[in-house]
């Protein structure tokens, strides 16, 4: 009796593995990453959370002819690392800018970044209105800025209106 011998064609399972790993890394490349979305949204929640300190520090400018708060305790606020959000580790207001030093949930390289949010005004009128700029985003025609910007936070997790 003869035996008949048939050649099997194909592939192996180590080059099957070979090929879907390859995919795998390709696919995980060609998505769009959705951390500087996520951190965006959580910085408006943290804009939206010190909203109310904005009115204290108003208050203050108004009624001390033009000059804003030096610290926390000027502006009749707690101190610093008193006030905390989901992620925010503290406000401190130095010269009328609200220093966000962020923390909490976030990812650990953004621990201890800041975003300054600064109050504008039109110099040497004290009952105009005052407005707010946030992080990297430019002072209007005809006013002027109170205190430094601080803002170290990468300009990809700001919200759009702070870049």
């Amino acid at each position: 009796m003869q035996r008949i011998r048939y050649r099997v064609a194909g592939f192996s399972l180590l080059e099957l593995m070979v090929v879907v790993a390859v995919i795998a890394i390709l696919a995980t490349l060609a998505l769009p990453s959705n951390l500087g979305r996520i951190t965006q949204q959580r910085m408006v929640e943290t804009i939206e959370l010190v909203e109310p300190y904005k009115a204290y520090v108003a208050a203050y400018y108004r009624g001390n002819t033009g000059t804003f708060p030096t610290d926390n305790a000027a502006a009749g606020l707690p101190e610093p690392s008193k006030i905390k959000g989901n992620y925010l580790r503290k406000l401190e207001i130095r010269d009328g800018v609200m220093h966000l030093t962020l923390g909490q949930k976030l990812p650990e390289s953004l621990h201890d970044k800041v975003l300054s949010i600064r109050p504008v005004f039109v110099k040497d009128e004290p009952s105009t209105p005052i407005s707010w700029i946030c992080g990297h985003e430019s002072v209007p025609s005809g006013m002027h800025a109170a205190g430094t910007n601080l803002t170290d936070l990468d300009t990809m997790f700001l919200p759009g209106r702070c870049r």
